[in-house]
C-alpha cells in the first residue's frame, strides 16, 4: 500500500509539472509573438468604437 501513494504522487507531480510548462510556454510565445500588445490595441480600438457609436 506504501508504494501505491508514491505511484499516485508521482503522477500527480508529473501532470502538475506538464501543466506548469505548458502554461510557461504559452504566455513566453504570447509575449514573443506581441500577441498581448495586438489585444492591447483591439482593446483601444473598441473603446473608440463605441465612443464613436455613442455621438452619433
Amino acid at each position: 500500500m506504501e508504494n501505491l501513494g508514491i505511484g499516485v504522487a508521482s503522477i500527480i507531480m508529473m501532470i502538475l509539472f506538464f501543466v506548469i510548462g505548458v502554461l510557461v510556454m504559452r504566455f513566453i510565445g504570447a509575449w514573443m509573438l506581441r500577441i498581448d500588445e495586438v489585444i492591447k490595441n483591439q482593446r483601444i480600438l473598441i473603446e473608440e468604437i463605441k465612443k464613436l457609436k455613442n455621438n452619433d
